[in-house]
């Protein structure tokens, strides 16, 4: 049992490593950079929003997202997954629509983590938004390689 549980675990890590190529690991590298400008984006706005707007964080936070999710899209489209731009499956507003789902999504994620950090366990909020950040980030890029940003099949 012990030898086939071995052999299981060596067949995927030579599986993960297969897809893991030069472009996957330049294009992780080039979504964390648009992801750090979406930070800087979702952070300031969420400030901004919160402390000078006086908005209630539940709203501060929605506008923040909704618009880093649309700077981020135009940045991963046009310079993440640039290689991809002949070779789409999808036109420009269909990929456009498929993101924002997978970024309501990752949203939702970001939210419910702030909220519950935030209100229930007393993370301060800034704090709180960068711990949802990642994991809607996680999810996010996911998504983005294998749905939103995906070349023809045939390649």
């Amino acid at each position: 049992m012990k030898n086939q549980q071995e052999k299981s675990i060596v067949i995927m890590l030579k599986t993960i490593k297969e897809r893991i190529d030069k472009k996957f690991i330049i294009r992780l590298v080039k979504f964390g950079v648009v992801g750090g400008s979406g930070v800087f984006v979702n952070m300031f706005l969420l400030w901004f929003s919160k402390d000078q707007l006086n908005l209630p964080l539940t709203i501060a936070s929605l506008v923040a997202i909704g618009v880093s999710i649309f700077t981020n899209f135009v940045l991963n489209n046009f310079w993440t997954w640039k290689d991809n731009s002949t070779k789409n499956k999808y036109s420009f507003v269909h990929r456009m629509w498929r993101y924002y789902i997978t970024a309501s999504l990752s949203a939702a994620i970001n939210y419910i983590t702030l909220i519950v950090l935030s209100e229930y366990v007393g993370i301060y909020y800034l704090i709180s938004n960068l711990i949802g950040i990642g994991f809607g980030m996680i999810f996010n890029f996911g998504l983005g390689e294998f749905w939103v940003f995906k070349k023809e099949d045939h390649e």
